[in-house]
């Protein structure tokens, strides 16, 4: 007997099913290993035979024929019903390997203990059937059993496993149609729950990016940057890889986590801060103070002041806001002027 044979029947507790007896005499009637079994699914066999000098040379009587050629030692096919231990050995696939009897005995009988419930089963849906019609060919109204025979039938017909209904007896029916029900309910279920499953997981993605754009507007910027890439992997191993799997598109962090990173990112790569704009009042008093008027009087002349500075002059000793503020009123021929004077 091969390893695999064994496990599978070592494997086993209880009555075998169905499937699993099926499987068996496929193992029992093919072995493990090699080619196909004989034609009609039995299992390759011979007579058991004595030991003595001769008992296997063929006589007149037991001579090849045409139905043993090929047959290990000309042994005569055994009916399945007349096979047992002693006068059968089970060949495996290979031609060497022998199977114990037992396990072939065991799966036969399972097999033939379903087939015979099965054909109970169908010959009790078959009279279930008949007794409805009758009673539908009489007027009567159909019975608790009827419906549910009917009921049976119709899921039959759609690939129901018939064995859903055990032996059709109205307890067996009324078990089954609940199964069958349940199971269209959790189906129906099913389908329902996937829209709102993905809702929920679009919500939830939605809430997730939401939190990481409101705290960081340019997350987006950040996350791309050389700078922020740099920062990362500065830090030691144990960090950097923690870091880089919050981004991982799998293993992703919450949004919490990515916020903290990137928090703690700027306040490591604060920016120059940007210059404040001139105030207003005070760029209107610097251009007003630097506005050419005509003289009035010979003080108004350059000569004439008490600094001796003529505009452009004063505008030359100004600092840049303040220059700035006097270049706003003036015309681009002016300014232009001005800067000649200063080269």
């Amino acid at each position: 007997m091969t390893a695999t044979t064994d496990n599978f029947f070592d494997s086993i507790n209880g009555a075998l099913t169905p499937e699993q007896a099926l499987q068996a005499l496929r193992l029992e009637e093919q072995g493990d290993t090699g080619g196909k079994p004989e034609i009609g699914g039995a299992p390759t066999t011979t007579t058991a035979t004595d030991d003595k000098p001769g008992a296997a040379e063929p006589t007149k009587g037991n001579e090849q024929t045409d139905e043993t050629k090929g047959k290990p030692d000309g042994a005569q096919p055994i009916p399945e019903d007349q096979q047992t231990a002693d006068n059968t050995v089970i060949l495996a696939k290979d031609g060497k390997h022998t199977i114990d009897f037992s396990h072939l005995d065991k799966a036969r009988q399972q097999r033939d203990t379903y087939k015979a419930e099965a054909e109970d089963a169908k010959r009790q849906l078959a009279d279930l059937q008949a007794q409805a019609k009758a009673r539908e060919n009489e007027g009567q109204a159909p019975t608790k059993t009827d419906n549910m025979v009917a009921t049976a039938e119709a899921a039959i017909e759609k690939g129901v496993d018939p064995g859903l209904f055990g032996d059709f007896s109205e307890e067996a029916l009324a078990a089954g149609i609940a199964k069958l029900v349940q199971q269209q309910v959790e189906e129906r279920v099913g389908k329902a729950v996937v829209p709102l499953q993905a809702k929920q997981q679009q919500d939830a993605a939605t809430a997730h990016y939401e939190a990481i754009y409101k705290a960081h507007p340019n997350a987006d910027s950040i996350v791309e940057s050389a700078e922020f890439k740099a920062w990362v992997d500065a830090h030691p191993s144990a960090v950097r890889n923690a870091y880089w799997q919050l981004f991982d598109p799998k293993t992703g962090g919450t949004a919490e986590q990515i916020v903290e990173v990137f928090d703690a990112f700027t306040k490591g790569n604060k920016e120059a801060p940007t210059p404040a704009a001139p105030d207003k009042a005070a760029a209107t008093a610097a251009a007003a103070s630097a506005r050419t008027e005509p003289p009035a009087s010979l003080s108004g002349i350059p000569g004439g002041r008490a600094d001796g500075l003529s505009p452009h002059e004063r505008m030359a000793g100004m600092g840049g806001v303040d220059m700035y503020a006097a270049m706003e009123n003036m015309s681009p021929a002016q300014i232009e002027a001005f800067l000649n004077k200063q080269l």
